[in-house]
Order: structure tokens, then sequence, then C-alpha cells
């Protein structure tokens, strides 16, 4: 019995060493084949998985895996367009529950902010790794660098728009102020004639969002700056300036 159980002591360690070797390995094929635009990973991820994105601290958003299935042949090829690929630093695989948590820092391509806390929960399902859960953050507008030709157009267009602020562009909505962060210009407009306790909210902001659409990829020359890497940011108040939603447009999203 006491050699048994030596021998149950000592074999124990290598099967876990060789099962961490091969969750390692699934996870960088994973990495790989995502940063592909591969919308084929979508078949390792367990129906039932959580996939949950917390946004800019405070919006969380999450997916099963069985609607990652559905929508991943759809996301993909926007993702290629935007080139949104991560890299992953400092990864580690420690068992977790039934199965193995990896944690690394992720960075993404696309908004230069690293991501401290992503982990990625893998289980064993009829002989093959499955993810049962990911967990990024993320930020709603990109903080990279803009190129310097980019830097001079997006500079002369603020140039040339803050002398006619504030300016009515319609008889409901006035833009109050143009400002940049990083490489995204952000249009502060208010609703002046409306206050949200007397609209219908579930009609407007899709309304608002469809402007936003229009108004960004419509433009020859605000497509034009998208498509060199700006972001574009519509931020709607109601007349007592009460939030009422934000249209993001980064580069990729223009058809």
């Amino acid at each position: 019995m006491r050699y048994l159980m030596f021998l149950l002591m000592a074999f124990a360690p290598m099967a876990h060493a060789g099962e961490v070797e091969d969750v390692r390995a699934f996870f960088d094929n994973l990495v790989a084949r995502t940063n592909a635009f591969d919308a084929g990973i979508a078949s390792l991820y367990s129906p039932d998985a959580r996939m949950i994105t917390v946004r800019d601290g405070t919006e969380r958003m999450e997916m099963s895996g069985a609607e990652w299935h559905e929508l991943a042949t759809k996301v993909m090829p926007l993702a290629k367009r935007r080139g949104d690929t991560s890299t992953y630093e400092d990864v580690d695989v420690v068992a977790h529950g039934p199965g193995f948590r990896v944690t690394a820092r992720r960075i993404p391509a696309v908004k230069c902010v690293a991501d401290d806390n992503y982990h990625l929960d893998v289980v064993k399902v009829d002989g093959s790794w499955r993810v049962t859960e990911e967990y990024t953050e993320t930020v709603s507008m990109s903080q990279c660098e803009p190129s310097e030709a980019l830097a001079a157009s997006l500079a002369a267009m603020l140039k040339g728009l803050r002398p006619l602020l504030p300016l009515d562009l319609d008889e409901d909505t006035r833009l109050e102020a143009v400002e940049l962060v990083g490489p995204t210009l952000i249009y502060h407009q208010r609703l002046h004639t409306i206050a949200a306790a007397e609209m219908d909210l579930e009609k407007l902001i899709p309304m608002l969002r469809q402007i936003g659409w229009q108004n960004a990829c419509g433009a020859a020359e605000m497509k034009a700056l998208i498509d060199q890497g700006a972001g574009v940011r519509y931020a709607f108040v109601d007349r007592e300036g009460t939030q009422l939603t934000h249209v993001d447009i980064s580069p990729g999203l223009c058809p």
C-alpha cells in the first residue's frame, strides 16, 4: 500500500506538468488562430462558456459560447479590417477548479492599452480542451499614438472647427465642443430642445447612433481620416446636460 501511494504521489506532478504544457499549447494555438482571424476558433469554446468584457472599467458585457459560435463568422472579417490582434505577455497556467486557468497581460494592437487582468479557463471535454470562461478588459477609445501625418490632419480639422463653435447643426442639435484624445476626435453635441425624460429613448438612441454613423462614414473627409487610423466619437446630451449616448466609430468600421 505504501509503495502504491508513493507511485501515485510521484506520478501526479508529472501528469500535472504534462497537462500544463498541453494547456499552454492549446492557448498558443487559440491566440495564433484568433490573430489570423479564423472564425473556426469558436469551436474551441464550450457552448455554455462565459465570455465577459468590461469596458472603461464600468460597462460589463457578457456572451455565451453558443452566441460566439453564431457571431464568429460575422465578427472575424470586421476584426481583420481593423487589424484587431493582440499579443500576450507573462503567460501563466495554473490549476483552477476542474481544469486550468491561463492568465496573461494582453496588449491589443488597436487600443494600445494593456489588459492586466485577462484570464482564460479551460477544461477537458471528451478528451479535448475547451474554453469555459474568458475575461477581458478594454477601453472604448484607442490610446495609440497617431502618425505624424494623421496628427497634423486632426490638428488642422480642430483648428478649422473651434472658431465656429458653438455651431447649430440643425434645429435640435448644437455642436458645443470638439476635443482630441489620442487619435480620437470627440464631438460634444447637445440636443437643446429635448429633455431625456420627455423622449422615448428606445427610439431616440438608435436614431442618434444611425446619424453618427452617417456623419462619420458618409463624409469623404472624415472617412479618409478614419481610414488613416483616426477614431470618432459623437457624444450626445439633452438640453439639461444629461448623457443620452455616445457613438464610437473606429478604423475598419466604415464600409
